[in-house]
């Protein structure tokens, strides 16, 4: 594996996690949070505590995997009965495809319906599920060989003219929701969408240096390629961190399961990028062509997402590799707990802080995100052995 100053500055100094102590943390902070959020999904924090959004947007199924995970850990129904508390939003959601029918459905129905069902073998969890990823097929562009991004369908909403023919990074840590709906009915419609949208994403949203763009647009009439385009990173040419991250454990979700090369290619080349750009101490900013740049913020929330990705990623390569990225994800989840989380605070509802939710438009910036919070829970419940068997 290339070395990469992660390597150099940080790994040396690893001294491992207290896999005790966070899991007291989460358990306890997650209980709390329970008891106050009810049947809301949260997305944000302002001043520390969480925003709520009234049908999740697009992050609402990662509270649900919070609570799932504390289930997971501690078999406290509880939990179980916490993140049932929200599902008439979900049902909502599904019955309104405008509100569904894009890329993140498998971010809202995987950490929740999918884990639930794993988890409890409720029937009702696995039908809303397949439910779910019959709408996530709708949005396959079969011309283009991709799954659209975002709205495609209201009138008048901001770039719905271009999501009409726009793949985006994102949704290669959506195709679990397809596989998963594979592996359940045997549909091959659900393979062949998943691993087509796979072959295109590394083809045109993975640069030959291993970055990525963060949305490629296409003729929505024909499918033939245009161009590379960003919505939440610095400039159409650089690497959104957060984007890179999804990448690197969408591939090799991705891999996996439809064990082709180029995925597992695509996959470490994302993944050995990702490193290269980690600052000292664990963390990135949130483009890395602001690496050197102090004053712009960091992104915990990317780093998190990574650190799964590379645990992913580890049983798929060489035992040199595999143990650097073991080694590396260790390091981050480190750095997340001891530097970057809220413990020792109780008035904040977030798990770490320093989350970048929209730089460009200057939301949720230097805040916890619910997606930030439930990625560290994963890469603690991964490191501590759990299974997290729903992506």
């Amino acid at each position: 594996m290339t070395s990469t100053r992660f390597d150099a500055e940080v790994l040396s100094r690893s001294a491992g996690v207290d896999l005790t102590a966070a899991w007291d943390f989460i358990v306890d902070r997650t209980r709390a949070n329970a008891a106050a959020f009810g049947d809301r999904l949260p997305h944000a924090t302002d001043d520390g505590r969480y925003v709520f959004l009234e049908d999740g947007g697009w992050a609402g199924g990662f509270w649900n995997g919070i609570l799932n995970l504390a289930y997971e850990k501690t078999g406290d129904a509880f939990f179980l009965e916490h993140q049932r508390s929200s599902w008439p939003r979900y049902l909502r959601r599904l019955a309104h495809p405008e509100k569904s029918s894009d890329n993140d459905i498998g971010h809202f129905f995987v950490p929740s319906f999918v884990a639930d069902y794993v988890l409890t073998g409720f029937d009702g969890a696995r039908e809303t599920a397949l439910q779910a990823a019959v709408l996530q097929g709708r949005s396959f562009h079969a011309r283009g060989g991709f799954i659209r991004s975002w709205n495609i369908w209201t009138p008048g909403e901001a770039f719905s003219e271009e999501n009409r023919g726009r793949m985006i990074i994102d949704a290669m840590y959506n195709l679990p929701l397809l596989f998963w709906a594979h592996a359940q009915t045997g549909e091959e419609h659900f393979k062949t969408v998943a691993l087509t949208h796979a072959r295109t994403s590394a083809h045109y949203l993975v640069r030959p240096d291993g970055t990525t763009f963060h949305t490629f647009v296409f003729d929505p009439a024909s499918g033939q390629p245009k161009y590379g385009r960003t919505h939440q990173g610095f400039s159409d040419d650089s690497c959104w961190a957060r984007g890179q991250a999804w990448a690197i454990g969408g591939f090799a979700m991705a891999h996996q399961y439809l064990r082709e090369p180029v995925l597992l290619r695509a996959a470490r080349a994302c993944a050995d990028t990702f490193l290269r750009h980690t600052l000292p101490g664990g963390v990135v900013r949130w483009d890395f062509a602001l690496d050197d740049n102090a004053a712009e913020p960091i992104d915990t929330s990317a780093s998190a997402i990574a650190a799964n990705g590379l645990l992913l990623l580890a049983p798929q390569v060489d035992a040199d590799a595999a143990a650097a990225y073991r080694r590396q994800a260790t390091t981050i989840a480190e750095s997340l707990f001891a530097n970057h989380s809220t413990r020792g605070d109780p008035r904040h509802q977030g798990l770490i802080r320093h989350g970048c939710g929209h730089k460009p438009e200057n939301r949720n910036v230097d805040a916890s995100l619910i997606y930030g919070d439930y990625f560290f829970v994963e890469l603690i419940a991964r490191l501590s052995g759990q299974a997290v068997a729903w992506w």
